[in-house]
């Protein structure tokens, strides 16, 4: 399980000149959370073939933000 780096660790870290990589991997963390919940929310409201639609979304969306996750904390990882 990968650690939820905030943007407060990302300054801490002095990343130079890729903070702004580690900036936009949270971005992207919060952005496919957000999807995830959203489609996880049409599961209730939907038809079936939406459920199954949504589940599928909600699960990519997780794997995205677990992807960058473990980028930003190898990224802060390596620069400390």
């Amino acid at each position: 399980m990968t650690r939820k780096i905030g943007i407060v660790e990302l300054v801490k870290a002095q990343l130079g000149e890729n903070f702004e990589v580690g900036q936009r991997l949270v971005d992207i963390r919060t952005n496919a959370i957000s999807m995830a919940k959203l489609a996880k929310s049409k599961v209730d409201e939907d038809g079936e073939f939406a459920k199954v639609y949504a589940e599928q979304v909600a699960n990519m969306m997780n794997d995205i933000a677990s992807v960058a996750d473990l980028a930003v904390e190898k990224l802060v990882k390596n620069t400390n």
